[in-house]
């Protein structure tokens, strides 16, 4: 997805979709953890963990076409820790300080989340990429296998 300013609109789009569908699953445990008296960031911590591994499949196999691993889930996941963080506290201040309704504090919220998440998401797939933007050609969860070299029809 490199091809420039054309191949950064296809990511952030596909990025968008996926975090759509983190959101959706995010939005229904949040409000649902409100409604069952959660406070609004605890109620954002459960969701947003639950839509991470939503986003984390979607978007590695749509947005950046990257091998999945232990090592980068545990790195997305450890981004998204610190990104769940500062939100919540965010949304908790937000809704504190305004009066605001806990959902609509969390709406409130999404512009800021997603553009910090689909820039730290760029810096930990973005440099995945092998010869001519495509996947590196090393397989799940086993570092350092490589697909042998493409054979010539002749040979």
């Amino acid at each position: 997805m490199s091809g420039g300013p054309r191949g950064l609109v296809h990511q952030v789009v596909r990025f968008l979709l996926g975090s759509c569908l983190g959101l959706a699953v995010d939005l229904v445990v949040f409000q649902t953890g409100v409604l069952l008296g959660a406070t609004p960031g605890l109620a954002n911590a459960v969701s947003s963990g639950c839509a991470v591994v939503v986003v984390y499949l979607f978007v590695t196999k749509y947005a950046f076409a990257t091998e999945r691993s232990r090592t980068s889930f545990l790195l997305f996941v450890g981004w998204y820790v610190v990104s769940i963080i500062i939100f919540s506290v965010l949304i908790e201040v937000l809704h504190g300080t305004t009066g605001w309704l806990p959902f609509v504090c969390k709406l409130v919220s999404l512009p800021l989340s997603f553009a910090a998440n689909f820039g730290a998401s760029k810096v930990l797939f973005g440099q995945r990429r092998g010869a001519g933007g495509r996947p590196d050609a090393s397989s799940d969860d086993q570092p350092g296998q490589v697909a042998p070299p493409a054979r010539h029809p002749a040979a």
